[in-house]
């Protein structure tokens, strides 16, 4: 997903609240770049990678550095920290998709992330064996 179609997620998922749009519009790039930050922290075990790796995303055709299944993560998240300020019954309707960015997050660290990786991109599927004599 490019950042704008991104963001045109985040307007779906909220329900182009149009009430709402004048307070968090301004802070929609921010809060889909803190959920980038988040999931790149999981996908990298936190080890340090050079900032051009995982740049910030700004323009319209950027396309965040993380495999494409975890896209859609960053509109839940944004569209989480939107709700989260509301009233209570926006708070609510916001912990879905809480909950659905944060199980793209257990996804991430079961499959070990950039560790679980091979060179061409496909998941490392490891298997326990039990050691049974012959």
């Amino acid at each position: 997903m490019t950042f704008a179609e991104i963001k045109a997620q985040i307007m779906f998922q909220s329900n182009n609240d149009a009430e709402d749009i004048e307070d968090y519009l301004p802070h929609v790039d921010d809060y889909i770049n803190d959920g980038y930050d988040r999931l790149v922290r999981v996908w990298t075990k936190d080890r340090h990678v050079p900032a051009e790796e995982y740049p910030r995303l700004a323009e319209d055709t950027d396309v965040p550095n993380l495999p494409e299944w975890t896209h859609r993560a960053l509109c839940d998240w944004a569209t989480w920290l939107i709700y989260r300020n509301g009233n209570p019954q926006k708070q609510q309707r916001g912990m879905a998709y809480r909950s659905a960015f944060e199980e793209v997050l257990s996804k991430i660290s079961d499959e070990g992330g950039l560790a679980g990786m091979n060179a061409d991109g496909s998941l490392v599927r490891y298997r326990n064996f039990r050691n049974i004599p012959v």
